[in-house]
């Protein structure tokens, strides 16, 4: 298949199938709004996707930004400053991962690059109720600091939209219609409204008659597709030359200077392109690897338990250890509890705060707080001192109460659509099992059926009392978050009481790895000494993340990675003008 290109480069030089001021490797958001930044500052730009679908993992994400300090935060009745931002993440984030130098200089950056992200055609808006995840951390704030990306009309993409990787089917209403961040909070939170937004959405979809003639997918883009969407509108209006199916596996160094890539096509024929003023890598992780991930993720572990874009194989962080790049982090994933339906990985978000649902391991024990921060279930699940065959896999209950009332995984509750409307959802490559009594449901899943019943009855008493005196699920307002406000005394408890039962395998699962290459504040990628090695630029899950071994807020993915993305096409572009030949570009 031919490479998909938009713009045009100059012609090759000596040994070069061509040559850019800046080259940009992959297509997320991070790569885009580096590669648009640049242009921005007078820079010739190229972009190499690996796959045959741009927007890698950004794009299938919920798209949202976690901006302190943003300057719209007002407009949803919560303030904020940079101390009250550092106070919070310094309390989050271990102080022997990351300097505060570094959180520093992104609490002073990101509010810059949203309002530049605006300026180019991405506009966000804070969302009013989405609390940060530690609310026991100084500085904390209920809501205002995670950004929702305004959705973008698809059609505007053209022939574009077909080539824009698409969010799976579990993060869309019906399994086909977007929603944003704030409409879906709502549905999923079952907050007031959440009728007449869901009724609205499904109006809109059926009536976008051009739309359904073109086929099922809906094209009102929202969260990471409106985010990628959107960016890629802005590159496509300056020209900037892009090419899909077009894997970098080696960065070519001279005299000690990363001058450009080599691109490996699927015949084995290479083409090797240019960068004089250096190569910005923004490729995505490792989690899809079946050496990288075994190697460095906690085991018993799989790619097939990852949320992640299927070309994040790490090519790109094993290119900058070739050349001498240091690495951190490897040990590390956003993780999140994953449950399969089919060959699909679904992360659970909000469907483990509700009330009627438990985790438990192969004894049917809890051994955590449900509605947690999904990223934390990575420590919960793989903890010290516990054997992880009773663990890994973990399974997810609920009875027939909740099965009526919430959605799950892509499911929408049996109020809308009962179990015959949905064969598929049950059986071997099911997401679900499903027995008429909790020992059935044990004897299905392999749990110990007395240790089951126990739980149960023990989640019962505390759903009475409201107090979950285990884990106390339930007692701060991340947990309250995706409760239900119509149960009391406690929104995120309830018993696991009236049959039929239904069940998953529930496994360690990730939004993606967050271990990579060392960087700088400058994005600048670094030697094992330390030192940065000319012509290299990282963001994003290639890197070290910067938010260390924690996940602050909603939004801490890839506002590190656009706001490190701005941060490296600044400090490229500025190394290659100076003394002051930068010469602006016009959108």
């Amino acid at each position: 298949m031919r490479p998909a290109t938009i713009g045009s480069g100059s012609a090759g030089g000596q040994g070069w199938d061509g040559t850019y001021d800046v080259i940009v490797v992959g297509s997320g958001a991070a790569a885009l709004l580096a590669a648009v930044r640049a242009c921005d500052l007078g820079a010739r730009v190229l972009v190499l996707e690996k796959t045959d679908r741009f927007g890698g993992t950004s794009a299938t994400s919920g798209g949202g930004v976690w901006v302190p300090n943003n300057p719209a935060i007002g407009t949803v009745g919560q303030t904020d400053s940079e101390e009250e931002a550092f106070a919070y993440l310094r309390a989050v984030i271990p102080a022997n991962q990351i300097r505060d130098e570094t959180i520093r200089t992104y609490i002073r950056t990101a509010p810059e690059m949203i309002g530049y992200m605006r300026e180019i055609g991405v506009p966000y808006s804070p969302v009013a109720k989405y609390p940060d995840y530690y609310p026991a951390m100084p500085g904390w704030r209920e809501g205002g600091r995670t950004m929702d990306c305004a959705p973008l009309d698809g059609h505007r993409l053209g022939a574009d939209f077909a080539r824009l990787r698409q969010m799976p089917p579990s993060s869309k209403a019906f399994g086909r219609i977007n929603l944003t961040i704030t409409e879906a909070s709502k549905i999923q939170a079952v907050a007031k409204g959440w009728q007449r937004i869901a009724t609205g959405a499904l109006l809109r979809y059926a009536t976008d008659l051009k739309a359904r003639l073109r086929g099922g997918r809906d094209r009102r883009l929202c969260m990471g597709e409106a985010l990628v969407g959107r960016l890629f509108l802005a590159l496509r209006q300056r020209g900037i030359a892009f090419r899909l199916d077009a894997p970098v596996s080696r960065l070519v160094v001279e005299d000690g200077r990363v001058h450009g890539v080599v691109v490996t096509a699927a015949d084995g024929g290479e083409q090797r392109w240019r960068a004089t003023g250096g190569v910005i890598v923004a490729a995505g992780g490792f989690e899809r690897s079946a050496s990288m991930r075994p190697a460095h993720i906690a085991n018993p572990t799989s790619p097939d338990w990852s949320a992640g874009s299927p070309g994040n194989t790490g090519d790109l962080i094993a290119a900058g250890r070739a050349i001498g790049a240091a690495t951190g982090l490897m040990h590390e994933a956003w993780w999140g509890p994953a449950v399969r339906w089919g060959d699909r990985s679904i992360i659970l978000f909000f469907e483990k705060s509700k009330p009627g649902l438990i985790i438990v391991d192969r004894k049917g024990r809890r051994f955590m707080n449900e509605a947690i921060t999904y990223n934390s279930y990575g420590t919960c699940i793989y903890g010290e001192d516990y054997d992880v065959k009773d663990r890994v896999p973990a399974y997810v209950l609920f009875d027939r109460t909740y099965r009526s009332r919430y959605m799950f995984g892509g499911l929408l509750q049996a109020s809308l659509s009962p179990d015959w409307m949905n064969p598929g959802a049950f059986g071997k490559r099911g997401l679900l099992v499903k027995a008429a009594t909790l020992d059935g449901l044990a004897a299905k899943l392999g749990i110990d059926p007395a240790g089951l019943k126990a739980t149960a009855e023990e989640m019962g008493r505390f759903a009475r009392q409201g107090v979950d005196a285990r884990f106390g699920r339930g007692g701060d307002a991340h947990d309250r978050m995706y409760g239900d406000e119509r149960v009391s005394p406690n929104p995120c408890l309830g018993p696991v009481a009236k049959g039929p039962f239904y069940g998953a395998r529930l496994y360690p699962g990730d939004l993606g790895t967050k271990g990579g290459l060392c960087i700088d504040d400058d994005a600048r990628v670094l030697d094992e000494a330390g030192v940065a090695i000319e012509g290299l630029f990282a963001a994003g899950n290639c890197t070290s993340s910067i938010m260390g071994d924690k996940y602050p807020g909603a939004g801490c993915t890839l506002g590190p990675a656009l706001t490190m993305a701005y941060r490296a096409a600044n400090q490229l572009m500025a190394a290659r003008s100076a003394p002051g030949v930068a010469r602006p570009h016009a959108a």
